[in-house]
């Protein structure tokens, strides 16, 4: 089954209620989308000026047999043209794709993972079986759609059960976002726990209509989560955990279990296995993505024996609850970015008054700072300007300190401290 097959199964119940709230865009408008195949599948860039344009170029890439390449501005100009230049010489076989999601990549190159359409099916699935919707009308994405977690868990989801979309288009402002929700009723709000962190904070009101909330994409501390829970008491939350390279889901902690133990990601969805090895995590499912976009050698180190290697450094406790302990590279996650120190130290280097320099990631009350120290003649404003010449804004850093000499290990190596 493709994955325009599921969809439109799961959406034709709904063909007289409105998809999209903006443009009242109907389910039945989305089902008309579908049209013969032009011939030999292609990956087909999916962009727009807003999130609901890029939405319906996404639907109507897989409704027309296409594979799905979201990609958007804030990748920054130059990361946008290696993904155009990569899709455009790519002879791989993409028969059975549905998407392929680019995440960064630790040299700059862009790596792009590979989800079929048995890889999203089985996930809508898995997801579905926990993520009861039928009770919520409508759903608000504050999020891009080139991440995986608000395409598939957000948006595909909520079509799957003929919710209406709101497409929260302007920049994240706190206040302005709860004024949002409060304004249109919003039912089911999906964040992170930065971005549900800033909510608790700005909140001065007693009314909030989320029913339903999802945090993903970086951990969440136990602290925040208290928090977060004081501030939204009739907010029922999940607390997931999953990654790109696994469609996205791997496992949910429910809502009634968020009070007793809200740092952990609860247990594993569907048919999915996991184990530890040493403590890594690795897992095990038909979510597990086909392979990185022309990189095969990446690809064997990240799928061995059909285990997928995520990276992560987690643990279990008694009771069989998986927490996720942190990650055993040097990739900081920050706002459900994932974000390469090697990328962000290549583009300083480009600067001829950088010699060296050194990216690290620091846990602070308000969430994960990125911090660049260097060694050079410019200086940190003039630097700081050049990275958002060079980078997606939400990755520079947010301390950029020059120093005489960077501290490095014995043996020359630089100490990421």
């Amino acid at each position: 089954m493709t994955l325009w097959q599921y969809l439109k199964s799961r959406m034709q119940p709904f063909a007289d209620r409105v998809a999209f709230a903006r443009s009242q865009i109907t389910y039945a408008d989305i089902l008309h989308l579908e049209c013969l195949p032009r011939g030999k599948q292609k990956l087909r860039l999916c962009e727009g000026n807003t999130r609901e344009e890029q939405a319906l170029a996404i639907l109507r890439c897989i409704a027309e047999g296409d594979a799905a390449v979201p990609i958007t501005k804030e990748y920054g100009d130059t990361t946008c043209a290696a993904i155009q230049k990569f899709v455009q010489e790519n002879r791989a076989d993409t028969t059975d794709l549905a998407f392929v999601m680019f995440t960064s990549g630790t040299t700059g190159k862009p790596k792009g993972v590979m989800l079929t359409h048995e890889n999203i099916c089985t996930n809508l699935e898995y997801i579905r079986s926990y993520f009861r919707l039928e009770e919520c009308k409508k759903i608000c994405i504050a999020r891009p759609l080139v991440h995986v977690a608000v395409l598939v868990g957000e948006l595909l989801c909520a079509l799957c059960c003929g919710v209406t979309v709101h497409f929260y288009e302007e920049a994240f402002m706190p206040k302005r976002l709860i004024a949002y929700c409060a304004a249109n009723d919003i039912h089911v709000l999906c964040g992170t726990p930065t971005l549900y962190r800033a909510l608790a904070r700005a909140r001065t009101a007693d009314e909030f209509p989320v029913k339903i909330a999802a945090l993903s994409g970086e951990i969440l501390r136990e602290q925040a989560a208290r928090e977060i829970a004081a501030a939204f008491p009739h907010t029922r939350f999940y607390n997931v955990y999953g990654l790109t390279e696994h469609s996205p889901r791997v496992s949910a902690l429910l809502p009634h279990e968020f009070r007793v133990r809200p740092h952990s990601v609860g247990k594993t969805i569907g048919n999915v296995q996991v184990r530890l090895q040493d403590g890594e995590l690795l897992v095990k499912s038909p979510c597990v993505m086909k392979g990185y976009l022309g990189d095969e050698e990446r690809t064997r180190a990240k799928v061995q024996d059909g285990w997928l290697h995520t990276g992560d450094r987690a643990h279990f406790d008694p009771d069989g609850y998986l927490y996720i302990d942190g990650r055993t590279d040097d990739m900081i996650i920050r706002g459900g970015i994932n974000v390469y120190p090697e990328e962000i130290e290549a583009a300083a280097c480009r600067h001829a008054g950088v010699r060296d320099c050194v990216v690290n990631g620091r846990e602070s009350e308000n969430g994960t700072i990125i911090r660049l120290q260097y060694e050079g003649t410019i200086g940190p404003n003039e630097l700081r300007k050049f990275l958002l010449q060079q980078l997606n804004p939400n990755i520079v850093p947010a301390t950029i300190e020059r120093v005489q000499t960077l501290a490095r290990t014995p043996s020359g190596k630089k100490v990421r401290i």
